[in-house]
């Protein structure tokens, strides 16, 4: 029989980065239009989010698609509203604390709060990928059905 060994690796020894002014003046560059991005992002969540109670309460809203989806409509119009809603209210709290963090690490050059900044941004950037798959698969999704609804439609009116 084999006799199976797991090796350890060895840390090698870690270089420190050097931040200089040009990256630095980047770095707040990214937490001015990150702020400003988040705040965006977080009046965006706000008009889906009334929007999305509007679809719920008033009627004249979805009248027009009540013919595709049917009753059911003004239900599945909220759903997706304050789903966005939320979406769109995480990537901006995430990006907003991002540009915090990092804006308050390079002003008092402090790695731990740039470290923060860092790993928030990852964070959106890691949401981000997720929402963009998922859309992806709902814009798939959502052209097969329609694709299945015309052909049955063209099939009927014959």
């Amino acid at each position: 029989m084999e006799e199976i060994t797991i090796e350890k690796e060895v840390p090698q020894e870690q270089e420190e980065l050097i931040i200089n002014q040009e990256i630095k003046n980047h770095l707040l560059v990214y937490c001015k239009w990150g702020m400003f991005f988040g705040i965006l992002a977080y009046v965006g969540a706000a008009f889906m989010f009334i929007l999305s109670f509007l679809y719920l309460l008033l009627d004249t809203l979805t009248s027009a698609l009540e013919l595709f989806w049917g009753s059911y409509v003004n239900i599945i119009s909220f759903i997706v509203f304050f789903a966005c809603s939320i979406l769109y209210f995480i990537g901006g709290r995430l990006i907003i604390q991002s540009s915090n963090y990092t804006k308050f690490g390079i002003t008092q050059n402090n790695q731990t709060e740039v470290e923060k900044g860092t790993k928030k941004l990852a964070s959106l950037m890691k949401f981000m990928g997720i929402a963009t798959i998922v859309g992806i698969c709902l814009y798939i999704i959502f052209i097969i059905i329609m694709v299945i609804v015309g052909v049955s439609t063209a099939i009927q009116s014959f």
